[in-house]
């Protein structure tokens, strides 16, 4: 009963506008000092050991990773290089848009900074060959759904902490998903390109497209390096978070020569601004999971889900149906945070592979970031193009479809999320 106090109490904290890492920690903090005869300094304690995990190291490496690849040219060559393969096709701007969104996210793991950096530079590419705004923005705004999924993938990294699956056997999980995104993104872009009459854009030679590829080397070569490194045994997730920062920083200001050092304290402030922000999230959930845990709310969701139906993709249907309803009010960070902890016991009782289970979790989230009033890629694509959310809202709808058509095919096909790491 108490238990059901406290997240009552949390909803109704966060429902007032307080923040989530806030309600998580103060719920918890009335749970010890109204219900339970112990010191408050647990709440201390649990925060303290949320965050005392190296794994979660590679949390700000990665974003400033993302920022140094912003600044220093990388996200540049890489829609230059997309647009010299694919612009040529009719609506070929919007395959521009997904392919450089989708290589991005696959160097820094983040959803709005994918928006933020491939929006700016294919948006007035975009208005300048008859696409439309709005749609334009709608596009942008789905191709950052990519960077929380496509390794390396901050959401991937908290889940295998939270829930003590292999962070590593998470972010290769993500690879064959994310492509399976993007591909029924890119399907969906090119229909609507064709229904509003979108033509070819310019051809370019066959030097002009070499051009791009030496160019764009060095960037691309950033997920192979991060990938490559952890499969092969020479270093761990984490530190291929600190090895994609140093090799960013070493490209931007001596290959491109387009990071300087002015630039780095900026970077710095804004990346470790948003390492606190996540990692305080993580301390209090720790916090309110240890109360959760206490009054055994997991165990009692593990045995309602079991008693209402005895099949897995029942339970991965339902499962997926309160994270897209979470997605649309939390934040990826913080839900997968709550959500992990209580759900995956549930899922091991339905002899659910953890890594298929943590990559549905992650989807169905990302998803959110699309989805008002809370999407968080809808406003920067808003920012971005300089578009009231509510005119962008109407051509995301299409794109909802077709990642929701996506999600349903991982859910059925296992082994799009456990092949790869049962390979390697």
């Amino acid at each position: 009963m108490e238990g059901m106090i406290i997240i009552i109490l949390f909803f109704v904290l966060m429902g007032i506008g307080i923040p989530v890492a806030v309600s998580l920690g103060v719920a918890a903090t009335i749970y010890i000092i109204g219900f339970v005869d112990l010191p408050a300094i647990i709440i201390v304690q649990q925060m303290i050991s949320g965050v005392d995990k190296f794994t979660l190291l590679a949390i700000p490496f990665f974003m400033m990773a993302g920022s140094l690849m912003e600044q220093g040219g990388i996200s540049a060559r890489i829609v230059d290089f997309s647009k010299k393969v694919l612009g040529p096709i009719p609506g070929g701007l919007a395959l521009v848009t997904i392919l450089a969104s989708m290589i991005f996210a696959a160097m820094t793991g983040a959803g709005a900074a994918t928006v933020a950096a491939i929006g700016a530079i294919i948006f007035p590419q975009m208005i300048k060959e008859g696409y439309d705004e709005d749609f334009t923005c709608a596009l942008m705004a789905t191709g950052g759904i990519f960077g929380p999924l496509i390794p390396p993938s901050i959401l991937m990294v908290l889940y295998g902490v939270a829930t003590d699956v292999s962070v590593g056997d998470m972010l290769i999980g993500g690879v064959m998903p994310g492509i399976i995104m993007g591909i029924v993104v890119a399907i969906t872009a090119l229909i609507m390109c064709r229904k509003n009459g979108i033509k070819a854009g310019d051809k370019y030679s066959g030097k002009e497209i070499f051009r791009s590829v030496i160019s764009a080397f060095w960037a691309l070569l950033t997920p192979l390096i991060i990938l490559g490194g952890i499969y092969s045994g020479i270093f761990s997730p984490t530190e291929a978070a600190a090895v994609a920062t140093l090799y960013s920083l070493i490209i931007g200001m001596f290959v491109y020569k387009e990071l300087k050092l002015s630039n780095l304290i900026n970077i710095l402030f804004k990346s470790m601004k948003t390492t606190a922000g996540v990692l305080l999230i993580v301390a209090t959930t720790q916090a309110f999971g240890w109360v959760l845990t206490k009054e055994q709310i997991p165990q009692l969701i593990a045995n309602w889900f079991t008693s209402l139906s005895s099949s897995p993709l029942v339970f991965l249907f339902a499962v997926s149906i309160l994270l897209l309803i979470a997605g649309c009010f939390l934040d990826p960070v913080p839900a997968i945070m709550i959500f992990a902890p209580i759900l995956f016991p549930a899922s091991k009782m339905f002899e659910i592979d953890p890594v298929h289970f943590g990559v549905v979790m992650v989807v169905a989230l990302c998803i959110g970031l699309i989805t008002p009033p809370v999407g968080i890629n809808l406003f920067v694509a808003s920012s971005v193009g300089d578009r009231p959310v509510h005119k962008i809202v109407p051509h995301i709808v299409p794109f909802l479809y077709a990642v929701l058509v996506g999600l349903l095919a991982i859910i059925l096909l296992p082994g799009f999320s456990t092949f790869l790491p049962s390979l390697l």
